[in-house]
């Protein structure tokens, strides 16, 4: 059954390999279902091909046919030419088209380079393996990229409640401070209320005592001008003498103030109470970019402090955040003007201190762009510093192109760099030392 061709395993009536092939005595070959089929629909037991009548109604199985048909199909998955029928051995570079020995002869591929399917599938293969590579290569990076933001959007969400926090904590602090100074401020009105009232009271409990004197004197004497002549002489000398002898006081008047002194609770009470809240809180120059800092840093809640972490902590690799140096940068940029900042270093000996050129992405060193005066106990200073100050003082006039390094506590000059700056600046700070190191309020 080897020599039998695809096409002659086809059934005329479904156009696929038999199934339970039959043969007529006309020697057409049909799937027995759909022979079955067609005789009922046509209510005839004629051949679908030749119209010839069958005598029996129950065809006899082919066996042989079947086997064949079975094999074809086991094997059924090398398509052949869709012209010839012929197994698809060859593949025409030209036309990028499957040919098989029958096509190879045709005029149309005479010319044109053909290869064994073997050999072109290994090729075309091959080609697209290097295809995929970029593809596989994005695939890996956008996983990074999307592992990046979900650790991203984790943060965010450990932000936001760190943030909220901090805010609560230091509305709060705000709140005590206006609750204590209200709570001083009614006690010195109770105070002065109850002082006044005092005096008032004892003012009028003074006057009550006078009229009640004077009113009996008065209604006695009264009724010794009522007597009779003879009786009112008897008792003239005593109602004098009584009546001498009874004080005669000043003029009474009213107490001068005697009133609440509202002015002074009053009066400019949000200025004063602002005035004295401003002892409490003070103005930072320069806020720390969290975002920015390097995740071997350790920053203050208030954002004005930092000093090197006892570990590193699991923070985005966001563009912004620096990953080479220990360091971190300000808040606000500056592009124009002169601004001056202080900065406690203390005991720290391990530090850099300068500004930055601004950039969204700060990966990889950063030198070309710093401008820094970087002390270090072991290594030393990259400039000329006395001692070691325990706080630095930088003065930056952009414009005038300076960045000048002092002694805030001396006024000892030094260094200063002179470039003209045409980029964002950012105030810089770098420590690899566990001693914190803070940006100096101003008042």
């Amino acid at each position: 059954m080897a020599s039998i061709q695809r096409e002659d395993l086809l059934c005329p009536v479904c156009q696929n390999i038999f199934e339970n092939p039959v043969t007529l005595t006309c020697e057409h070959s049909f799937c027995v279902s759909c022979l079955k089929t067609n005789w009922a629909e046509r209510e005839t037991t004629e051949c679908p091909v030749c119209k010839r009548r069958s005598s029996k109604t129950i065809p006899v199985p082919d066996f042989s046919l079947k086997m064949a048909s079975d094999e074809a199909r086991a094997s059924g998955s090398e398509p052949l030419c869709s012209l010839h029928a012929e197994t698809l051995s060859l593949f025409c570079v030209d036309e990028q088209q499957l040919l098989c020995r029958v096509c190879r002869e045709s005029e149309t591929h005479s010319e044109h380079k053909l290869q064994l399917t073997e050999e072109a599938g290994q090729q075309a293969k091959k080609t697209l393996q290097d295809s995929l590579k970029p593809l596989r290569k994005r695939m890996r990076l956008i996983h990074e990229v999307k592992g990046s933001c979900d650790q991203t959007a984790g943060h965010i969400k450990t932000q936001a409640e760190a943030t909220e926090r901090k805010i609560k904590e230091q509305f709060k602090r705000l709140h005590q401070f206006l609750e204590e100074e209200e709570e001083a401020r009614l006690n010195a009105l109770r105070e002065e209320e109850e002082q006044k009232s005092h005096m008032m009271a004892e003012k009028i409990r003074a006057l009550n005592k006078e009229i009640s004197d004077l009113s009996g004197l008065i209604k006695t004497t009264e009724n010794e001008l009522r007597a009779k002549d003879v009786q009112f002489l008897l008792n003239y000398k005593e109602t004098v003498e009584r009546i001498q002898q009874q004080p005669v006081p000043d003029d009474p008047d009213l107490i001068s103030g005697a009133l609440i002194d509202e002015a002074r609770y009053l009066g400019n009470l949000s200025f004063n109470v602002w005035s004295k809240m401003k002892d409490m809180i003070s103005f930072s120059p320069v806020v720390l970019d969290p975002n920015t800092a390097h995740p071997d840093l350790t920053l203050s809640d208030d954002l004005t402090s930092l000093k090197q972490a006892t570990g590193k902590q699991e923070l985005p690799d966001n563009p912004e955040r620096i990953d080479h140096f220990i360091s971190v940068v300000g808040s606000e940029s500056f592009t124009s003007g002169c601004h001056s900042w202080e900065v406690e270093v203390g005991e720290n000996d391990a530090y850099v201190l300068g500004v930055l050129v601004g950039s969204d992405v700060r990966k990889g060193v950063i030198w070309p762009g710093l401008w820094r005066l970087m002390f270090c106990k072991d290594l030393g200073s990259d400039v000329s510093v006395k001692g070691n100050p325990r706080r630095i003082r930088l003065f930056l006039d952009y414009d005038g192109g300076r960045l000048l390094f002092s002694d805030a506590e001396t006024g000892a000059h030094i260094h200063t760099f002179t470039h003209t700056f045409t980029d964002r600046l950012f105030p810089y700070i770098s420590t690899w030392s566990e001693v914190p190191i803070k940006i100096a309020p101003q008042k």
